[in-house]
């Protein structure tokens, strides 16, 4: 494999559930004359290389990029395998050479993951990561979770506004949204949230509102993420979360990121004033990191919940919550015996398919699903850090999903925001678009010609 992976991915198995096909199917000489197919392999020992026409006129080096990928309709979902290249530990340490603003955005799972597997607490975890990850030469190492209070108060704002649309689908997993729009996009995609993902809206917050900030140019930002999720990598590729330069320049893993870790640099010392101000600049350098309630994917479901009672005008409101299934679980708000609202958490591709189904029959009944390609969501991340054997990786699992329902959510962060928010819109009255995004239907004409396997 190339040299440019990074050394977890030619290692792990980072299959998302969904194989992808054997051969990439790009046509990879649009509008030149060739008599015979191009065709990129995928798989195989050896570095992803081209097979070319023997036609010496047209011996030219072809290259698959991630947006090549996210723009094909050849597979359901795109081949981490041949794609990471740009989104590697060598990216992340050639673009803090080259930049003069460093930042690195991390998930409060990754965290978890790193914790449960070095028997640390997430706060000393934390600050374990900060320091790493500056001596490396980040500026400023942030908390994803931050731009999660922005993205979770939005979410709810559409979710009123687009009710009648019901469901209304999250749309921080790029997983699903992938599959949405390359399988069942006129289907689907109408019922996407177009609000950012917490990643992606750090991604703004970073080459917008932190670079008018520091009169910094986004081109002189270096912004990477680390995540439960190798599709995040796609996720960042989008040409949505784009303008001049990406938004986020690299993403890595959690397990990638775990091998940039030395047990030398366990240390229990902050290294910052313990007087000084908490700000999202410095919170995760003191080992803050902030939880959300509802669950390890982001509490989606249960803010929207938590955010109809308390805007509603009926004080007699009551919740039953039910486990329908493995990975999927409904809550009911009540006013009395009269439903007023229903949501669900709908784990897996399995429950995203009998769901799917459901949707075409019209026979759905939730007014908003929190939607994860991952069983038991983003804990599991394809990522996250496994166990060596099989019989340990639930365990492992439920070690990580508790330590991230033991993190407390944050006032003063909380708070933060909201001036940010403020400040951001002093700054550039545009600033609202940068909070959401669009989604595409992709032609299905090459997909159905496909043998697909589940």
């Amino acid at each position: 494999m190339d040299d440019g992976f990074s050394g977890i991915v030619r290692i792990s198995n980072v299959s998302d559930f969904i194989a992808p096909s054997q051969a990439c199917i790009l046509p990879l000489r649009k509008g030149e004359p060739v008599k015979n197919e191009s065709l990129v392999n995928i798989r195989g020992k050896a570095a992803a290389s081209s097979v070319e026409n023997k036609d010496e006129t047209s011996k030219k080096k072809v290259i698959v990029s991630l947006n090549d990928c996210l723009a094909c309709n050849g597979c359901i979902t795109s081949a981490e395998t041949i794609l990471i290249r740009e989104q590697s530990t060598p990216k992340l340490l050639e673009g803090f050479a080259v930049c003069s603003l460093r930042i690195v955005t991390v998930s409060p799972q990754s965290v978890c993951s790193i914790a449960v597997k070095h028997h640390l607490s997430v706060e000393l975890t934390a600050r374990r990561i900060a320091r790493r990850l500056k001596r490396l030469g980040a500026t400023y190492v942030l908390d994803s979770s931050f731009a999660r209070y922005l993205t979770l108060a939005l979410s709810y704002d559409e979710f009123m506004q687009r009710r009648h649309q019901q469901p209304i689908l999250t749309s921080s997993c790029p997983g699903f949204v992938c599959y949405a729009e390359k399988t069942n996009g006129d289907l689907l995609v109408p019922h996407i949230s177009r609000v950012r993902s917490p990643q992606a809206i750090m991604g703004a917050l970073v080459k917008d509102y932190l670079a008018r900030l520091t009169s910094t140019t986004p081109e002189q930002i270096f912004h990477a993420t680390v995540m439960p999720c190798f599709d995040k990598k796609l996720e960042a590729s989008r040409p949505e979360f784009a303008t001049k330069c990406r938004e986020v320049d690299c993403v890595l893993s959690t397990a990638e990121l775990d091998e940039l870790l030395d047990e030398a640099e366990i240390d229990e010392e902050n290294g910052l004033d313990a007087d000084c101000e908490i700000t999202w600049l410095n919170a995760f350098d003191k080992g803050i990191v902030i939880g959300t309630p509802g669950g390890s994917s982001g509490g989606y479901a249960e803010y929207i919940v938590q955010r109809f009672i308390s805007d509603s005008k009926t004080r007699q409101l009551s919740i039953r919550r039910t486990q329908r299934m493995n990975n999927l679980s409904a809550v009911e708000v009540l006013d009395g015996e009269e439903v007023c609202l229903r949501v669900a958490k709908c784990y897996g591709f399995r429950n995203i398919q009998n769901l799917v189904q459901k949707m075409k029959r019209g026979k759905t009944e939730y007014d908003y699903i929190e939607v994860m390609a991952c069983p038991s969501g983003c804990a599991n991340g394809g990522g996250q850090i496994r166990a060596e054997k099989a019989d340990s990786r639930q365990k492992l699992l439920e070690s990580v999903i508790k330590a991230y329902d033991l993190l407390a959510p944050n006032d003063i962060l909380e708070h933060n925001i909201e001036r940010i928010k403020a400040d951001w819109a002093s700054l550039n009255s545009h600033f609202a678009d940068l909070c959401y995004t669009d989604y595409r239907i992709v032609d299905r004409n090459i997909i159905e010609k496909m043998n697909l396997r589940w």
